[in-house]
């Protein structure tokens, strides 16, 4: 037997994980993008980038069942993860400030 409390879907709760993941997400992504310059390698860049999409989808896994706000951050992240993993990738393959 499940012992998860579990609330009604509430879109305002749904669109407040969304945003918080996207924002903080977006912040994680840009310092990982960075890391992810010193690193000659695409595939280690790709995972470099993706990390803080991975961090907000676990919290957002955890958190599922709240009324929304964990369906919000696992969107969010997703989509964190998806643009931080390619740019990621981009930036470890060659970037030069010349």
């Amino acid at each position: 037997m499940d012992n998860a409390v579990t609330q009604p879907f509430s879109w305002g709760k749904f669109i407040l994980g969304m945003m918080v993941s996207l924002f903080i997400g977006a912040i994680g992504a840009f310092f990982a993008g960075l890391i992810s310059a010193s690193v000659k390698m695409a595939a280690v860049g790709w995972l470099i980038g993706g990390a803080p999409g991975l961090i907000l989808a676990a919290l957002g896994y955890w958190l599922r069942g709240r009324g929304g706000l964990g369906e919000g951050l696992l969107t969010g992240a997703c989509i964190i993860a998806l643009i931080g993993g390619i740019c990621g990738q981009a930036m470890s393959g060659g970037l030069d400030f010349r």
